[in-house]
C-alpha cells in the first residue's frame, strides 16, 4: 500500500482525470454524483467560501500491491481508504473515492475539498510523515504486502502522467552519480529529452527548487520522488564532488608510492645521474608530476603534511593557483563550493583569490542557472566592494601602455636630435 498526498488549485481538472473510463465510483460525500460535471460544480460551490485559498483541492491516490489482488473487493479498498482518511484528519468536508481498473496492481484514488464544511482549511502540515505512519498501521492491522519501491514497478503497465513520471525517475537515477552541479544535470538529460526549470530565490537569485518537463507533462522534483527535491539534489551534488576529490586524492598516493618504488628500484640497477630534476616544493611538500600539471593547467589538488611557515605545524589542505600560476592558495574547504559574495554566487575559490588581491577569471551562477565569467579584483586589498570586468583588464592595460610609449617615444628621438 502506497499513498501520496497531492495539492491542486483545479478541481475541474483533477476531477476529470479520476472520472475516466476505467472508473469506478465507490463513494461520494457532499457532492451531487451523476457526472463529473455534477461534482466540479459541488466542489467549487464550497469552495468558493474561500477564495484566498490557492491550493483547496486534495487528491491522493492509494496503490496496492499486485500480491494482495486477491484481497482487494471495492468494499475492502473503500474501507482502507475511509481509515487511511481518518488517520490523516481528513474529515466533515466533501470527497469522492474512485476505483481505477487500468493497471494489474489495484489503486484508487481520493479527491477530497480541503475547506471543510465549517469552511476551515484542512491542514497538511507533516503530510508526508503522517501518510507513512498511516500506510504502516493499515498495512500491518490488514496483514498487507510492504512494497518494494518504483524499482519493481512495471513501466509497460503504466499510463500517463504515471508513465511519464517513472521515465523521468529511471532518466534521473541513471545520471545522477555523474553530476556535480545543476548544469550537468540539464545536460545529461538532454539525451532523454527531458527538461528542467529551475525555481529561483526572488530576493538573492539562488536556486530554491526544481521541476521536470517530458512529453509536455511536469512534476516537481519532489512529486517524482522525495530524493529529487532540489535539496536532496544538491546534498547528492557535493557528495559526487566529495568523492570525486577523494578518487583524486587516492590515486595521486598511489601513483606516488608506484613512483616510489619505480625509483628504489632504479637507483639499485642504475647509476644515478648528477643532477636531478627538481619538483615544485609547496610549503616542505614536493609535488609529484600528476599534481604540478594540475596546478598549471588551473585545477585543484590536496596536499598532505606541508609545513605552516608561522608555527611550524603541519596542516594539510586544498591549493590552487591563480590566474597567472606565480602563487599557489589553500583552503580548508572544497575550493569549487559555491558561496555568496558581494553581488554574486561564486567559487570558494574566486573569493580567496579576489580577497588577496589578484584579477581573476571568477566563475558565477548566473540568472537563468548557467554560469558567467567575469573579472572580478579589488584596487586595494582594504576595499570592500571588488570591480568587475567582461574583458581581461590586464589586456586593457597593455594596451593603453603599448599607446604611451608609440606617444612618447618620437618625442624622446626628436628631442636627442636637437640636442646633437
Amino acid at each position: 500500500m502506497i499513498a501520496k498526498n497531492i495539492k491542486g488549485k483545479s478541481f475541474k481538472g483533477c476531477v476529470n482525470y479520476v472520472i475516466n473510463d476505467t472508473a469506478e465510483l465507490l463513494e461520494a460525500e457532499g457532492v451531487w454524483a451523476d457526472s463529473a460535471k455534477d461534482m466540479i460544480r459541488s466542489f467549487a460551490i464550497q469552495r468558493s467560501g474561500r477564495k484566498e485559498i490557492k491550493q483547496p483541492v486534495g487528491h491522493i491516490p492509494i496503490s496496492f500491491s499486485p500480491e494482495d489482488k486477491g484481497k482487494m473487493t471495492n468494499d475492502f479498498m473503500l474501507q482502507l481508504a475511509k481509515e487511511y482518511m481518518q488517520e490523516m484528519g481528513i474529515k466533515n468536508t466533501q470527497y469522492i473515492i474512485v476505483r481505477h481498473h487500468n493497471t494489474d496492481n489495484a489503486h484508487l484514488h481520493i479527491v477530497y475539498n480541503r475547506i471543510d464544511n465549517n469552511l476551515k482549511l484542512i491542514s497538511v502540515n507533516n503530510d508526508y510523515k503522517r501518510n507513512i505512519k498511516a500506510c504502516k498501521k493499515l498495512k500491518d492491522k490488514y496483514n498487507l504486502t510492504y512494497g518494494k519501491g518504483k524499482d519493481n514497478v512495471k513501466r509497460q503497465k503504466l499510463d500517463n502522467p504515471d508513465k511519464t513520471k517513472y521515465h523521468i525517475y529511471d532518466a534521473i537515477k541513471s545520471v545522477l552519480s555523474s553530476c556535480k552541479n545543476p548544469a550537468d544535470l540539464r545536460f545529461a538529460l538532454q539525451k532523454f529529452n527531458i527538461e528542467i526549470d529551475y525555481k529561483f530565490k526572488r530576493t538573492t537569485r539562488e536556486i530554491e527548487g526544481v521541476s521536470f518537463r517530458y512529453d509536455n507533462i511536469a512534476f516537481k522534483g519532489s512529486d517524482i520522488d522525495r530524493k529529487f527535491s532540489f535539496g536532496n539534489l544538491k546534498k547528492e551534488f557535493d557528495k559526487n564532488i566529495e568523492e570525486a576529490k577523494k578518487r583524486g586524492r587516492e590515486e595521486f598516493l598511489r601513483e606516488q608510492a608506484e613512483q616510489k618504488a619505480k625509483h628504489e628500484v632504479q637507483k639499485k640497477t642504475e647509476i644515478q645521474p648528477i643532477s636531478v630534476k627538481r619538483n615544485l616544493v609547496v610549503l616542505g611538500v614536493e609535488l609529484s608530476d600528476e599534481q604540478e600539471k594540475v596546478l598549471r593547467e588551473g585545477g585543484i589538488i590536496f596536499v598532505e603534511n606541508m609545513i605552516h611557515p608561522n608555527d611550524n605545524t603541519k596542516f594539510s589542505a586544498y591549493a590552487f593557483a591563480n590566474d597567472d600560476k606565480d602563487n599557489i592558495s589553500f583552503s580548508n574547504k572544497n575550493p569549487e563550493k559555491s558561496i555568496k559574495y558581494g553581488k554574486y554566487e561564486m567559487r570558494l575559490r574566486d573569493k580567496i583569490l579576489i580577497e588577496k588581491g589578484f584579477i581573476t577569471k571568477a566563475k558565477v551562477k548566473w540568472y537563468d542557472g548557467r554560469f558567467a565569467h567575469p573579472y572580478l579584483w579589488k584596487e586595494k586589498k582594504t576595499d570592500t566592494e571588488y570591480k568587475e570586468s567582461w574583458g581581461d583588464p590586464r589586456v586593457v592595460e597593455a594596451k593603453e601602455e603599448e599607446k604611451r610609449k608609440q606617444i612618447i617615444t618620437p618625442i624622446i628621438k626628436k628631442d636627442k636630435g636637437m640636442k646633437m
